[in-house]
């Protein structure tokens, strides 16, 4: 895995230099595994995604206008337009259209997603303009899509999805999500973490909650879910951990660390190591924070940065972490051994696909 990052950092850079020169039509899309990648062009302002296959070299560059929210699902980049809220998907073969099952009817002013980590399901939530929620969930070619039977909350809330498992089995969701996010928020935080098991269409209560407005988290499998915790949603934060199947918990205290925010939770595939971006209460000062769930203790992986980088994932066998700087978009891997920080590409990687 470390090599192909190395090789992927060099292809990403000579790939999009060459792809930029031709227009989509003129040359034929990447076929197998495809990384992908959205970046900002500072001339002319436009959004492009970047469809690279690292063994060729060979890429596609599609340029999205005012695009935000972006996911990988199935074989696809689902997003929305800024300007007109339209939910759009694209494709390694260049095509931009209207995303065929998910689409902003009439009377609908927010739709917010959560795709599951392999790209198969995707969980999505309409909130109309008299502030009802409708949660759903679909496999990524539309197939099984289905309404869940999940109460709207009351005024000034919506249901917000934020992790659906691979084989779309169960949702992980803020019952109690603002409907608008405070001015100046630096991360997002979930109120009310609840559980759905949708192939069982029952609910699982996680023991505590509602606990406070915190970052949180759930494996890929969706047995552990994780949220950060602190009184108001001030730091420091611990780390509390349940097992869903079992309804265990654990709590790894806060360190002593001068932070007050913190956001951008992941965890590892078994749910034993997680991380996550935290603050100064002026956001003059970042660190990245790695939580050994198992161990119980915090440690900093990288601090006092005036650059919030935010973690992607855990890879090389959790000794390295995926970051993507907050501001610039640009993708790093920090070895959590040595701490050194490298430079992958100037994009941000949002993670692989596999053409049909």
């Amino acid at each position: 895995m470390r090599r192909g990052w190395t090789a992927l950092a060099l292809l990403v850079l000579v790939a999009v230099a060459w792809s930029v020169a031709l227009p989509v039509a003129a040359r034929q899309g990447p076929a197998g595994r495809v990384d992908v990648f959205v970046g900002e062009d500072a001339e002319t302002g436009l959004t492009r995604l970047y469809f690279l296959d690292a063994l060729s070299g060979l890429s596609t560059v599609v340029n999205v206008e005012s695009g935000r929210h972006f996911a990988l699902v199935g074989d696809y980049v689902i997003y929305e337009k800024a300007r007109t809220g339209a939910i759009m998907r694209a494709n390694a073969r260049g095509t931009l259209e209207p995303h065929p099952f998910i689409r902003r009817s009439a009377g609908i002013e927010q739709i917010r997603w959560a795709a599951s980590p392999d790209g198969s399901a995707i969980a999505w939530v309409e909130v109309s303009a008299d502030g009802v929620s409708s949660l759903f969930v679909a496999q990524a070619d539309g197939s099984g899509l289905r309404q869940l039977p999940i109460s709207t909350p009351g005024a000034g809330k919506m249901l917000l999805p934020l992790a659906v498992s691979n084989g779309m089995t169960q949702l992980v969701y803020d019952a109690a999500h603002p409907l608008e996010s405070p001015p100046g928020a630096l991360f997002e935080v979930y109120e009310y973490l609840s559980v759905y098991q949708i192939a069982e269409e029952r609910f699982v209560t996680l023991a505590g909650e509602p606990i406070c407005p915190c970052a949180a988290a759930a494996t890929s499998g969706g047995r552990t879910v994780s949220r950060l915790e602190a009184a108001g949603g001030r730091g420091p934060f611990a780390l509390r951990v349940w097992d869903v199947p079992t309804g265990a918990e654990t709590l790894v205290p806060a360190p002593n660390l001068p932070y007050q925010l913190a956001g951008d939770l992941i965890l590892n595939e078994t749910g034993t190591l997680a991380a996550y971006s935290a603050a100064t209460d002026d956001d003059s000062l970042y660190a990245l924070i790695v939580v050994d769930a198992v161990g119980r203790r915090q440690r900093l992986a990288r601090s006092s940065e005036t650059a919030r980088y935010r973690a992607l994932a855990f890879i090389d066998d959790d000794s390295t972490l995926l970051l993507a700087e907050a501001e610039a978009g640009s993708t790093f891997k920090l070895d959590l051994t040595t701490g050194e920080l490298i430079r992958v590409s100037d994009k941000r990687y949002l993670g692989a696909i596999n053409l049909p």
